[in-house]
């Protein structure tokens, strides 16, 4: 009888705890490679830095700097609100070729950045139009917020959307009516008509309003790096 090689024995013992072990190895660390892997990173929905992180690449700084300081000056508002201010505000200003950071000063002084601010005088929205003004405003633009101009109502002003709208036509109307930043500032707050029968009249009017705007603006300026 042919007698067995005594080291066939070893070899194969050694060959399957090798295998053994890589087995083992692989138990081990084929669940972490793949939660690697296919992992998606979870972000909080209202953490405004982990948002602006995540869709920095997709969205220019200055839209994401604008949706910085709508979170800071309210921080109850939902993310998606949040931009859809954002959006509006930085396409109605380029379209109007106005600083997005004057517009966000106006709204801070005007309403808080509340959506739904009413003032006594009746003054409705995020950018406090008058009810009236919003009428002629919507009529001038003849299409705004997907509804027709002759189907206007008071509540309309209620959409920070359609309100940034007007408020940055306007805005930039009497910009280009008064050639004057703060002429234009006291127009929104006082009304065009009123500033311009104190000028042609030499009736004093107070500058509190615009020195308030314009604070903020500087303020708003400053910062360079998303405020949050």
């Amino acid at each position: 009888m042919e007698k067995r090689h005594k080291k066939t024995l070893p070899l194969t013992l050694n060959f399957g705890s090798a295998c053994a072990k890589i087995g083992f190895i692989a138990i081990l660390f084929i669940p972490l490679i793949l939660t690697v892997r296919y992992a998606v990173p979870r972000v909080v929905e209202h953490d405004p830095f982990q948002v602006a992180k995540r869709i920095e690449k997709k969205w220019p700084n200055e839209l994401t700097r604008i949706y910085s300081i709508v979170k800071l000056n309210r921080p109850g508002i939902a993310d998606k609100e949040a931009w859809n201010v954002s959006t509006a505000i930085f396409d109605e200003c380029a379209m109007r070729n106005l600083d997005p950071m004057l517009v966000l000063a106006v709204i801070k002084v005007e309403s808080g950045f509340r959506n739904h601010a009413l003032s006594p005088m009746g003054a409705r929205g995020i950018m406090q139009i008058m009810p009236e003004t919003g009428k002629f405003l919507s009529e001038e633009l003849l299409r705004v917020g997907g509804f027709e101009a002759r189907t206007f109502t008071p509540d309309h002003l209620d959409d920070p959307v359609l309100n940034i709208k007007l408020g940055v036509y306007y805005l930039d109307g009497l910009k280009r009516q008064f050639r004057n930043l703060q002429l234009a500032l006291l127009a929104y707050n006082f009304g065009p008509g009123e500033i311009q029968n104190r000028l042609d009249n030499n009736i004093h009017f107070s500058k509190e309003y615009a020195a308030a705007v314009l604070n903020a603006y500087r303020e708003f300026k400053k910062a360079r790096a998303p405020l949050f």
